[in-house]
This record gives C-alpha cells, structure tokens and sequence, in this order.
C-alpha cells in the first residue's frame, strides 16, 4: 500500500501543473468573458484614452494578481489595468504576441512566456470582442508563479493527506474489522431472536387453533382467547363480535386485555370495515374516521387513540369482527400483520364451532317445542345429581303428562296438537328458573330438572305450573281449543332414591297416582309413603314397595309393584 501511495503521487505531480494550468485558463476565459461584458455595457468612448484608463483601473475587478490589457486590433494597446497610461502609450504593437494574433485570428489564443516590463513568467489568455462597430482584444495574464505555488501547496496538502490517510486507513481497518465482526455478531443475534420469536408466534397460533377447534362452545373459547391472543398481540385490547342470525346485529362474544370501551352490540353500518368489506384503521397517518360503535371512547382529541377493524371471514361469508384498541399507543404494522393472521384463524375456528354448536343443538334440542330432547335429559340429569352430592343438596324431578292430549289431537288434529305442545313448552321456559332443566321425552310428555329444590319446593312449582297451564285459553285460527290440564309426578333426591332410573321411575309412579286423583294435580312420592309402626321403611326400597295412604282409613298398606 506504501508503494502504491508512492508511485501515485508521483504520477499525481506530473500530471497536477498540466491541470492547474488548465483550471486557471478556464477561469481566465471566464474573467474575458465577465469583463467583456461589463465593457460592452459601459458605453465608454474607447479613443478617449484617459477615461478608458481610469475605467478599467477603478471600475474593474479583477482576481488576485490577475491584470488585463485592451489592444486595438491593429495591435496597439488602449489601456492597462498595472501601468501607468503614460507607459501604455510607449509599449510596442503587440500584433507579434502569439496570444494576440491567435485572438485575432481565431478569436481566442493563450500562451506563455517572461514578460519583459514585470519580469516573470505569464500565462496570458486572449479574446477577440466587438464593440460600437469595432474590433478589440481583451487580454488577462496571470504569474506562473501562481500555478507554482498551488501546485506545491496542493502536492503538500496531499502528501499530508495521504500520510493521515494511510494512518487512518490502518487504524480504521483494525477498527473495522471489529466492528465488523460485532455487527455480524449482532446480526446474527437478531436474527436468532426473530426467528425464536417467529417460531413462538407460529406455536401460539397453532395453539389457538388447536384449541379453538377442540371447543364445544363459546365460553371455552373465551377462555382460550383470553389465554393466548395477549401472548400473540401483545398489550392490546381487542374483541370478538359475531353477526346474529338475523344479519341486522352484531354482539362481542369474545374479549381480551381488560373490559372492552367499546359498544357491546351494534349494527353492521355502524363500522367502517363491514361497509368496505376490508380491514378499517381509525386514526392513521392518512385519516381520522373512527367507527360509530366505538363513540363512547372518543375525546377531544380522537386521533390519540387507534382502533382496528378486521371482518373474520369463513368460507366465503362474514361471519362477525375482531376489533383491537391501542389507548394511546400506536399499533405497529408487525402487530397489524398478526392481526391479519389471528383474525383470520379466529374466522375458520369460530365458523366451525357454530356449526358444531348448532350440530349439538340439533342433537340434543326438540325441533318442536325447542326444549331439551331425552338425549339432553340422559346427559344432564347424571350431572346435576353428581353435583347434588358433592355440594349435598337436594333436586327434584317434575314428570309432567298432558291430560287426555290424545283425545285433543282426535278432535282438534295434530296441527292443534303441535300449536299446544309449542305454546307448553314456552311457558315452561318462561316459568322455570334459568338452572332448571326443561325437556321433552316424546309425545305430550315433559320432565324437569329442579337443582337445589326439596320436596315443599317442588311441591310449590308443580301446582303453580298445574295452575296456569290450565288457566291457558288455547285457540288457533279463531278456534278456541278448549282448556287444558296437565298431570305432575314428582321425586326429590335424596329422600327418594339416589340413580337416575329410580328417580326418574318414582315420579313416573307418582304421576301415574296423580293421574288415578282425578288429574289436573301434582303428587309427590313421598306423599304415597305412609310411616307407621307395623312397616320397616328401613327395609323397603322404593323401588320394590309403593305404600299408599287411604285419607279415610289410617290402616297401612303396601302394594306390590
């Protein structure tokens, strides 16, 4: 490298004087050209000697140690800006100068040579001009003395630069090379960070899939999202919203990072995402434009806060939003691009689940009436009395049976059977608590759960529902259908029986009895027991014995059954 540094500012010396002359002569050509101009623009008589002296004495400016000379055409000089006008007048026809016959030639002619009258070398520059109809010369000398010393000053300017470079050179390349090795270092952690963090991000996102796909409804998936979405987003508080049936609603059923500030349920041209049919970003670098749902978290100042709308999409249709809001941060686009990513599993998974939601509820539900279907009542009823016993409380079944429902649907038709069946079963739902277990096992027959009910309990709810059932005024197409009653038989676990077979036999037995009574009744198991001195109820299990009580015999009795 020293060598080479060397070689090159010798070559560099040859070739920098030839240069400088150059530069120089072009910036000569360029002060012609200046004050040609300004003389062309003066008006200045030129055979009026004196004022032409002082003109180009005191009114040009001329760069350092620069002088210019006006010669006539024919060669005699006019004015020059170092000597007096007295030695101008005494100097020789210049029309044997090479740079002024060039000039008059050609218009242009430079050379150098020893000027006699300032005894140094000169690097003259010449042009021809025209002026009021005459032909003049300007001519512009500088010393080559000037070109020496810029020469010198630049080789030694350079020679100081290239001994401060080779020292800088080695010690940045020392430097460098360290550097170098601790931004590849850096990199390279970097990268393994991303690509930890990437491969985290695609394991939660597997996670939430996974997990979404294996949920039987939407309270587990709320405790899915809740789980695992901050862990992929970060501190950002968003929701889920799904699109009623009806198309005219939307309700947030999923939510994640504290209570949503948003509105809870509101209609789809309420949100500009749903109108566009694409994601929406209020309050980004480009516009304002909040969605109206989210009103009640608008300030003074609306553009310090970001919410983001993206529709969820499955299977061609839109089936709710994901909505996520940054407070007074801003959502960064990594963040905005795994939205894009969850928003569009939550899509798949949540379209999924509502069907296997609605798949389930075909399975266990009573296309009729809507109630619970016998499938539901053998799922749940072993549920509630596991309960029951851990928690050591009482249930109570109530088995309800129309009153001759069979001679109803012979006179009135099954389509007036089926109008009383639905509006039964309405009023089951709107008397019985929301814990209560409504079903129906077939035909005009109906069962019900009651957790946390003893037997006085129960006894109150299967009258009130003896009571206004048959308060019911039952007509269809302005035909009155009559009146109707229902029979109750009821047992309470677990004075009665502790499985769900003897449970559900006692108060088939006991509706049976509240049938023989006369109907439109309720009765209770326990009310066909009687305790008496000669029967050992320790020994009997009521799936063996009824015991009857007559009201006008207090004689024991004990059928078979």
């Amino acid at each position: 490298m020293l060598i080479s540094t060397i070689i090159g500012l010798f070559i560099f010396n040859l070739t920098l004087s030839n240069w400088i002359e150059e530069k120089i002569e072009a910036g000569l050509a360029n002060e012609i050209t200046r004050i040609t101009h300004k003389l062309q623009a003066s008006d200045l008589p030129f055979n009026d000697l004196e004022k032409l002296d002082i003109y180009i004495k005191t009114d040009i400016e001329l760069s350092r140690q620069n002088h210019i000379t006006l010669v006539a055409f024919d060669g005699t000089v006019l004015a020059d800006s170092d000597i007096s006008l007295a030695e101008v007048m005494d100097i020789e026809n210049h029309l044997n100068r090479k740079e002024i016959v060039d000039a008059k030639n050609n218009g242009h002619g430079t050379t150098t040579r020893f000027s006699t009258s300032r005894f140094k070398d000169l690097l003259y520059s010449a042009n021809a001009f025209s002026y009021k109809g005459e032909n003049y010369i300007l001519r512009v000398a500088t010393p080559l003395t000037r070109i020496e010393s810029m020469a010198d000053e630049l080789m030694a300017i350079l020679a100081l630069l290239m001994t401060i470079s080779l020292g800088l050179v080695t010690a940045s390349t020392l430097l460098s090379s360290k550097l170098m090795n601790q931004q590849v270092q850096h990199e390279k952690d970097q990268q393994e960070s991303l690509i930890e963090q990437r491969t985290l991000e695609i394991e939660l996102l597997r996670r939430l899939t996974n997990m979404l796909a294996a949920c039987n409804s939407i309270d587990e998936a709320q405790m899915i999202v809740e789980d695992i979405i901050p862990r992929i987003l970060g501190d950002v508080n968003g929701v889920v919203s799904l699109i009623r049936s009806s198309r005219n609603q939307l309700l947030v059923k999923l939510d994640w990072g504290g209570a949503w500030p948003g509105s809870k349920t509101y209609a789809p041209e309420e949100c500009w995402a749903l109108r566009k049919g694409k994601f929406h970003l209020a309050n980004d670098k480009y516009t304002t434009l909040p969605c109206s749902h989210m009103a009640e978290v608008q300030t003074d100042s609306p553009e310090a806060s970001q919410t983001l709308c993206i529709p969820l999409v499955a299977h061609g249709n839109t089936i709710g939003m994901m909505h996520l809001f940054s407070g007074d941060k801003e959502l960064t686009d990594e963040t905005q691009q795994l939205a894009f990513t969850v928003a569009e599993h939550l899509g798949l998974a949540l379209a999924n689940l509502n069907i296997q939601e609605k798949l389930r509820e075909q399975a266990i539900s009573d296309p009729l009436t809507g109630l619970y279907n016998r499938r539901y009542y053998e799922e749940t009823i072993n549920q509630e009395l596991m309960r029951a016993k851990r928690n050591k409380q009482e249930l109570s079944l109530l088995m309800l049976d129309l009153d001759h429902f069979k001679l109803f649907n012979d006179n009135y038709g099954h389509d007036a059977g089926d109008y009383v069946l639905k509006t039964i079963g309405s009023l089951l739902i709107e008397s019985m608590r929301g814990e209560d277990t409504i079903c129906r096992l077939g035909g005009e027959e109906f069962i019900i759960i009651l957790p946390e009910t003893g037997i006085e309990a129960a006894r109150q709810v299967a009258n009130g529902l003896c009571k206004s059932i048959n308060q019911l005024h039952l007509a269809m197409k302005d035909l009155s259908l009559g009146k109707l009653s229902v029979s109750i038989g009821i047992s309470t676990y677990p004075i009665n029986g502790m499985q769900k077979d003897e449970l559900t036999k006692l108060s088939d037995i006991a509706l049976y009895e509240a049938k023989e009574r006369g109907r439109n009744q309720s009765c209770h198991y326990s009310d066909l027991i009687i305790m008496g001195d000669e029967l050992d109820l320790e020994t009997v299990t009521p799936t063996e014995k009824l015991i009857t009580k007559n009201d006008n015999d207090l004689e024991t009795h004990v059928i078979d059954i």
